[in-house]
Parts: C-alpha cells; sequence; structure tokens
C-alpha cells in the first residue's frame, strides 16, 4: 500500500486495489487463488494490460542485441517472453518464428538448423512488479478503466478517467525517451517500418 513516510514503487497488489476501489470494492489483502472473483479478475486484466503496453516496443523492454545459440539439434528456441523481434547486424537474415514451440526458421534457407548464433533485437514481456514506476501507473490507470467498464458500464463509480490515463501515458513515454538518445522514433522498430512504408 502506497504510504507518504516510506514512499515505494507500487506493487501488483497495489495496483489490483487500485482497480478495486475504482469499481467501490474493498481491497484485499493478498492475490492468488483464495482472493474473492473481483481481484481474480483485475489479476487477469493488469496482467493483459501489462503485456499490450510492452508489445508496443517501448526502450524499457528492448534487448538491442540478444544472441541466441542453436541447441544439440542445431534449433533455435525463443524464449516465451519473448513477444516480438527482428535479426540485427550479421544474423539479418529471413528469420520468422514458428510453431507454439517458439523455433526459429531460416526462410532463406528453408530450414530450421542455424550453424551458428542468431543475434536479434527483442522486445521482451517483463514481469509487472520489475517494471519502472511510470510504466506500473499507466498500465495500472489503463487497466482500472477497462476493470471498471467491464464491471460496471457506464456507472458512476468509474473514478479513473481517459484524462487520468493519458497524463499517464505521456509521463511514461516521456521517461521512455530517456532512456535512449532518439528516443522511439530512431529506436522503435515499428517507426522504423512505418518510416520505411512511406
Amino acid at each position: 500500500m502506497a504510504s507518504l513516510l516510506a514512499p515505494s514503487r507500487i506493487t501488483s497488489l497495489d495496483a489490483v486495489n487500485l482497480m478495486l476501489r475504482n469499481i467501490g470494492e474493498d481491497p484485499v489483502s493478498s492475490l492468488g487463488s483464495t482472493a474473492k472473483p473481483t481481484a481474480q479478475k483485475a489479476v487477469a486484466m493488469l496482467a493483459e494490460e501489462s503485456i499490450n503496453v510492452q508489445s508496443g516496443g517501448y526502450n524499457f523492454c528492448v534487448e538491442r542485441e540478444l544472441t541466441l545459440p542453436p541447441n544439440m539439434d542445431g534449433e533455435i528456441v525463443l524464449p516465451s517472453n519473448i513477444l516480438s523481434f527482428q535479426p540485427v547486424g550479421r544474423s539479418q537474415m529471413m528469420v520468422v518464428q514458428e510453431g507454439e514451440d517458439g523455433k526459429l526458421y531460416d526462410a532463406e534457407s528453408s530450414t530450421y538448423q542455424f550453424p551458428s548464433a542468431v543475434s536479434l533485437m527483442v522486445v521482451l514481456g517483463r514481469p509487472f512488479d520489475t517494471l519502472p514506476q511510470p510504466v506500473k501507473w499507466f498500465i495500472t490507470l489503463s487497466a482500472a478503466m477497462r476493470f471498471a467498464n467491464s464491471e460496471n458500464p457506464g456507472g458512476a463509480a468509474l473514478r479513473v478517467t481517459a484524462s487520468d490515463v493519458e497524463q499517464a501515458k505521456v509521463g511514461f513515454e516521456r521517461f521512455d525517451r530517456r532512456l535512449r538518445k532518439g528516443g522511439l522514433r530512431q529506436h522503435n522498430p515499428h517507426f522504423r517500418r512505418m518510416r520505411g512504408n512511406r
């Protein structure tokens, strides 16, 4: 719980309790299978929103050059927390992810076999509690608004507004731009792709 005397970053529990208060419900003291149903639903929605935001490829969740070696079978299996990727450096070949197991496929050579490691720029899905505070705040407010709309569409209990969410987004994007000179326009692969399509 947030404190004026001992300030600290918000936790998953803090975020869920904000979501619950936003629909007029009492906070919970713990999360998990024993928590009340609305708290469990809030946890699921917070997780969905966290992955959705991180999928945008912001600086805070991008690894610029992750080197993945092939396994004993010559295959490269992507870790499950890689949300998207693109080859970089000398590894700039046509590589795609295939199947549920996340194996890389060399589309130019039509093979799953890789003779050496591949370097990728990846967007990583990180646990909520490890995220920077501005990012967590935006995710929490965005999830709180979605949660309130799903539990009580158009209800008077809706306290987090679109304006609150937008202000939080501006704050987290400002934070993210400071992480890397040039910010999103220069380093986000989605922006680069859009510029190339013009």
